[in-house]
C-alpha cells in the first residue's frame, strides 16, 4: 500500500526551530519582565527601609544627646555647692567647670526663689532679675525643656526687666532646685546653641556621606524646618512624608516635589521613650529616587543585557541542535516519499544515527506489513473518540463551575473587604479629642460632643461662659488670665502652637489631667483660640507607677539604693532641725554565699526576702529599712536619745535574724554582722561618709567573729 504524501510549507526542521526560537523568546522575556518587576519592589522597599532606619538614627542620636543634658543638670542640681547656698563663687566654679566639659552650653544660672540670679557662668548678669523669663516661671514647678529663637538666657540688662529678643535658636532647659531640707531654693536653668544640634546633624551627614547623599531636615511641628539644606531653612515644608510623620511615629515614603523631582523620604520622631519634656521634632532623611534606585536601574541594565545574549545564544544552539536531530529524521522522510511515488520497495532503511531514529526507522518497516491492523485500531479510536469528547467536555464543564464559584468567594471577600475599610474609616473619622474655641475675651464659642464627654457640660452650658471660670481650676485661673493678657499684646505666648499637660475641671468638681494643643486664628474682628484637649490619665498613672517601680527593690520589695540615697539625706536634715541624734545600720547575712553554692539562688532569693520580712518587723514603722545589693541591708533609725538606743536596736535584730530560716529546699541557720554610724548637731558629716562609716563598722564586726555589732567611733 502507498503512503499519500501531504505537502506542507514548511519542513519538520523549521518548526522545530521556529518552536525553540519562539519559546526562548517568550521564556527570556517573561523572566526579565518578572525579575525586573520584583527588583524593583525589592529595591524600593530596601530604599525605604533603610531611609527610615536612618531617620530613627538621626533621632535616637538627638534624644539620646538631649537626655545626657538634662542628666548633666539633674546631677547638677544635686551638687552641694548649688543647693546648699555655700556661695555664688562655689556655684559658680561647677557651673564653668561643666561648660568647659561639655562645649554646648552658651549660659548656665541658679536663680533664687525671687528671679534674682544668685550664680551664673563667668559671673555674667549675676544679680539680675529673671522672674518674668518663661523658663523661670516653668522651671519652679517642674522640669521645662523648649525650643525658640526669640528671648534671651540670662536677660540682657533693661529698665524695666523684660527680656531682650535673639534673633539666634537655642534650646532651653530649666528646673527646680531644693536644698539639703527638701524646700525649694530656686531655679537651675541652661541654654544650648542650635549649633549643637546642627553639630549632630552635620557629624551624621558626614558620616553618611560616604554610602548614601542623604539629605537631613529637622521640622518642627507646625512644619517650620530648623535644619536642612541651604536655602530651607526657617521656612515652611510641604512634604508628603510630613503629612505622614503627623500620624505615624516612623516610617518612608515616596513623594514629588514642587520641580517635579521624585524622592524617597524615611521619617522619626524625637522625644518617644524619654523621661524629660518632650522636643516635637520630626527628623526627614530624603533621597532622590534616581539616586536610591541606581543600583536597580543598573541592574535591570545588566538582566537586559544578560537575557538578550543568553536567548541569542539558546536560538543559535537550538538551531544547531535542531538541524542535528532533524538530519536523520530528514533521510527517513526521504525514503517514505520514494515509496509512496512508486519510486522504491520493500523494507525502508535502517538509519542508525541515535537511539530513537534507528527505533522509528525499524518501526516504520514493520508498519506496512501491519497497516490493516494499524486501520483496525483506528477505525476502534474513531468509534471512542465521541465518548472521549463527551468525558472532556464534561470535565471542562466542571471545571468551569468550580472556576466561577471560586470567582464568586473572591468578589463576596472583596466585599467584604470593602465593607470593613468603610467601617474602619468611619470610626477614625468620629473619633475626636475634645474640641473648644474661645474668643479674645475668653468666652466659649464651641464645644463638640468629646468635649460633653470628657468635661461633663452639654454644649448649651458651655456656650457663652468664660473658659477660666468653667474648666480652670482655682489656682491656674489667674496665670491663665495674665497669660491671655501677654497673648494680646505681643502676639505670642508660652501655650500657644505648644502642647502642655495641665489639669482641667470637670462638671462634677474633680480635675482632670489632660494634654492640651491652642492654636490662634486672627479674625477681622478679633481674635479666635482653638483647643484640643486629650485625656492623660493612664499616662500619668503609669509615670507614677514606673516611678514607684525604679524606687523599689524587685526580689524583697524594699526600698532600693536609689531610695535610700534620697532617704538618707532626707533623714539627716531632719535629725539637724529636731536636733536629735540618728543612726545608720549597716549589716549583710553571715553564711549566705554558702546557701546560694548549696541549693541553688532560688533558695538564695528566698532567704533574702525572709531576712527582709524579718528586719522590717524588728524596727518601727517610722524607721528606714533598704536592700541596697546582694544580702547589703541598711536601717535609718530616728530620734534616738543615745548610741545604746542603736546598738539595742542591732541586738534585737540579731536575736531575730538567730531563728531558723525555712526554706523550701531546706532549713538553714544564718547570723548577721551590723555595723552602726552615728549622724546629729555635733556629728555632722556627708551622706557618703556616713554610709562609708557604717559600712567599715560592719566589716569590724565580721572581723571579730560575726554575729555581733559594732558602732564607729
Amino acid at each position: 500500500m502507498k503512503i499519500k504524501k501531504t505537502s506542507t510549507p514548511l519542513s519538520l526542521s523549521s518548526w522545530v526551530t521556529i518552536a525553540i526560537v519562539v519559546t526562548v523568546l517568550v521564556t527570556t522575556i517573561a523572566m526579565l519582565v518578572l525579575v525586573s518587576q520584583y527588583s524593583r519592589d525589592y529595591a524600593r522597599g530596601e530604599a525605604e527601609a533603610r531611609l527610615g532606619q536612618l531617620a530613627w538614627q538621626v533621632q535616637d542620636t538627638i534624644d539620646r544627646s538631649m537626655t545626657e543634658r538634662f542628666i548633666d543638670l539633674r546631677m547638677l542640681a544635686e551638687r552641694v555647692p548649688v543647693r546648699s547656698g555655700s556661695g555664688a563663687a562655689r556655684a559658680r566654679t561647677v557651673f564653668e567647670d561643666l561648660q568647659r566639659k561639655v562645649g554646648s552650653y552658651s549660659a548656665i544660672v541658679l536663680a533664687g526663689p525671687d528671679g534674682r540670679i544668685i550664680a551664673a557662668a563667668g559671673g555674667k548678669d549675676e544679680g539680675q532679675n529673671v522672674s518674668g523669663q518663661l523658663w523661670f516661671r516653668q522651671g519652679q514647678q517642674h522640669e521645662y525643656l523648649s525650643d525658640s529663637h526669640a528671648g534671651q538666657l540670662p536677660p540682657a540688662s533693661a529698665a524695666d526687666g523684660a527680656a531682650a529678643v535673639s534673633s539666634a535658636r537655642y534650646i532651653d532647659i530649666a528646673l527646680p532646685v531644693r536644698d539639703e531640707a527638701g524646700a525649694y531654693y530656686g531655679v537651675l536653668a541652661a541654654r544650648l546653641e542650635w549649633g549643637w544640634v546642627r553639630t549632630l546633624v552635620e557629624t551624621l551627614a558626614d558620616a553618611l556621606s560616604g554610602r548614601y547623599r542623604v539629605e537631613i531636615l529637622i521640622v518642627r511641628n507646625d512644619g517650620l524646618i530648623l535644619q536642612g539644606p541651604p536655602g530651607v531653612e526657617q521656612t515652611r515644608i510641604n512634604s508628603t512624608a510630613f503629612d505622614a510623620s503627623l500620624r505615624l511615629a516612623a516610617g518612608a515614603v515616596s513623594e514629588q516635589d514642587a520641580n517635579g523631582e521624585r524622592f524617597l523620604t524615611g521619617f522619626a520622631h524625637t522625644g518617644q521613650n524619654l523621661d524629660i519634656p518632650e522636643l516635637k521634632w520630626t527628623v526627614l532623611v530624603r533621597q532622590s529616587e534616581a539616586e536610591a534606585m541606581a543600583g536597580f536601574n543598573a541592574l535591570q541594565r545588566q538582566i537586559v543585557l544578560v537575557g538578550s545574549a543568553l536567548g541569542l545564544l539558546l536560538m543559535i544552539l537550538g538551531l544547531y541542535l535542531t538541524r542535528r536531530l532533524v538530519a536523520p529524521m530528514n533521510a527517513l522522510s526521504a525514503a517514505l516519499e520514494q515509496r509512496a511515488a512508486g519510486i522504491e520497495s520493500g523494507s525502508l532503511p535502517l538509519v542508525r544515527t541515535y537511539r530513537e531514529i534507528a527505533l522509528l526507522s525499524s518501526t516504520l518497516t514493520n508498519m506496512v506489513a501491519r497497516e490493516e491492523i494499524y486501520l483496525k485500531q483506528v477505525k476502534s479510536l474513531n468509534e471512542n473518540l465521541e465518548q472521549r469528547v463527551q468525558d472532556r467536555t464534561r470535565r471542562l464543564h466542571e471545571s468551569a463551575i468550580t472556576l466561577q464559584q471560586v470567582l464568586d468567594r473572591q468578589r463576596e471577600d472583596r466585599i467584604r473587604l470593602e465593607e470593613s475599610e468603610n467601617e474602619l474609616r468611619a470610626i477614625l473619622q468620629n473619633a475626636h479629642d475634645a474640641f473648644i474655641a474661645i474668643d479674645e475675651n475668653d468666652i466659649i464659642l464651641e464645644w463638640n460632643r468629646a468635649a460633653e464627654q470628657l468635661l461633663g457640660w452639654t454644649r448649651a452650658e458651655a456656650l457663652g461662659q468664660a473658659m477660666d471660670q468653667l474648666i480652670i481650676p482655682l489656682d491656674l485661673r489667674e496665670s491663665h488670665r495674665r497669660g491671655m493678657e501677654f497673648f494680646l499684646r505681643h502676639g505670642t505666648g508660652p501655650v500657644i502652637n505648644n502642647r502642655i499637660e495641665i489639669n482641667a475641671l470637670r462638671n462634677d468638681g474633680r480635675e482632670l489631667p489632660v494634654e492640651m494643643t491652642v492654636g490662634h486664628i486672627q479674625r477681622r474682628a478679633g481674635h479666635l483660640f482653638i483647643a484640643f484637649l486629650h485625656d492623660i490619665s493612664e499616662r500619668q498613672a503609669m509615670r507614677d507607677s514606673l516611678e514607684a517601680m525604679a524606687l523599689t527593690d524587685m526580689l524583697t520589695g524594699l526600698p532600693n539604693r536609689r531610695a535610700f540615697s534620697q532617704k538618707l539625706p532626707e533623714a539627716m536634715a531632719r535629725a539637724l532641725r529636731g536636733d536629735h541624734l540618728m543612726a545608720l545600720l549597716f549589716m549583710d547575712i553571715d553564711g549566705f554565699k554558702c546557701v546560694n553554692d548549696q541549693y541553688g539562688h532560688e533558695a538564695g532569693d528566698e532567704l533574702l526576702r525572709i531576712f527582709a520580712q524579718r528586719l522590717l518587723h524588728a524596727v518601727r514603722e517610722v524607721d528606714t529599712v533598704a536592700r541596697l545589693a546582694g544580702d547589703e541591708f541598711t536601717v535609718i533609725l530616728e530620734t534616738i536619745h543615745a548610741p545604746a538606743d542603736a546598738v539595742a536596736v542591732a541586738e534585737k535584730i540579731l536575736d531575730v535574724m538567730r531563728e531558723p530560716f525555712v526554706l523550701s529546699a531546706a532549713t538553714v541557720m544564718v547570723t548577721s554582722s551590723i555595723g552602726i554610724s552615728l549622724y546629729g548637731p555635733q556629728l555632722q558629716q556627708e551622706p557618703e561618709i556616713l554610709l562609708d562609716r557604717a559600712d567599715q563598722a560592719m566589716y569590724a564586726a565580721k572581723k571579730a567573729g560575726k554575729n555581733g555589732v559594732k558602732l564607729y567611733v
